[in-house]
């Protein structure tokens, strides 16, 4: 009774994991198919943080509030960022566009103190095209 119980149980979680590995690959491809569709390829090239005496100490380096994003356009056209997102929080304004070829710096005032490792970063244009990151 416990062997059958076990080969059941293991036949169920390797269901699970296929179907997961399925589920995860599957957003993969669709992600990359709508970023190929814009034609819209970004790459992060850093995320720095400056830091801030007003600010704790994270991990043996000083948090910040001014967050900079330095962003690189791989793809054909040009990209204009409407707004970021950092970890949630939507930062709207009127950023530079940045051409095909070319390195581009965005600074945002962050509400409160962050660190760079562990944002998540969303890019995103008028157009509804949007690039995510992580650090």
């Amino acid at each position: 009774m416990i062997g059958v119980t076990l080969s059941i149980g293991s036949i169920v979680v390797v269901a699970a994991t296929s179907q997961f590995d399925l589920a995860s690959s599957s957003a993969t491809l669709g992600a990359s198919l709508r970023e190929g569709a814009a034609e819209t390829q970004l790459g992060l090239v850093y995320a720095a943080v400056r830091p801030s005496a007003s600010c704790p100490a994270y991990r043996g380096y000083q948090e910040g509030t001014d967050l900079t994003v330095a962003l690189y356009d791989l793809g054909e056209t040009g990209f204009a960022p409407a707004g970021f997102v950092v970890n949630g929080t939507d930062y709207v304004g009127s950023y530079s566009a940045l051409s095909p070829g070319a390195l581009g710096e965005y600074a945002l005032a962050l509400g409160s103190c962050a660190h760079p490792a562990g944002l998540t970063i969303l890019a995103y244009d008028a157009q509804g095209d949007e690039v995510q990151f992580g650090t």
